[in-house]
């Protein structure tokens, strides 16, 4: 979907809401400098991702703004240096699961063993 640097892997994210409840849809947009990904509304389970390689100069940010009824936050859902730093090598993937006591970001890796854990990245707090 995002174009990018040839020499990378390719990197994605998906965002999924996991409240328990579906009286607010929980309202996402994200977008780097270059790309938007558009407006999302996302039922309880539902996810959106998309895949981007990262740019020559190691600079690709995607930032996000969520909303789930008061719950509001704006946060780096891909920067190189930040959050996400040194994960998705190599067809890496990062979830970011957004639920009533926050948003915490998690390296999954389809090519993982079954006994290997995913890596918790980073948690936030709704604002």
């Amino acid at each position: 979907m995002v174009a990018g640097s040839i020499f990378s892997g390719k990197t994605t994210i998906f965002i999924k809401n996991n409240f328990h409840s579906n009286a607010n849809s929980l309202y996402v947009h994200c977008r780097s400098k270059d790309d938007d990904i558009g407006e999302h509304w996302l039922d309880v389970g539902q996810t959106i991702a998309w895949s981007f390689h990262e740019n020559a100069w190691s600079t690709t940010l995607f930032h996000c703004y969520a909303q789930w009824g008061n719950q509001k936050k704006y946060f780096n859902a891909y920067e190189y240096e930040g959050t996400t730093k040194n994960c998705c090598v190599d067809k890496g993937r990062v979830t970011w699961v957004l639920e009533e006591n926050g948003l915490r970001a998690i390296e999954t890796n389809p090519e993982k063993k079954p006994q290997d854990q995913d890596e918790e990245l980073t948690k936030l707090n709704w604002d």
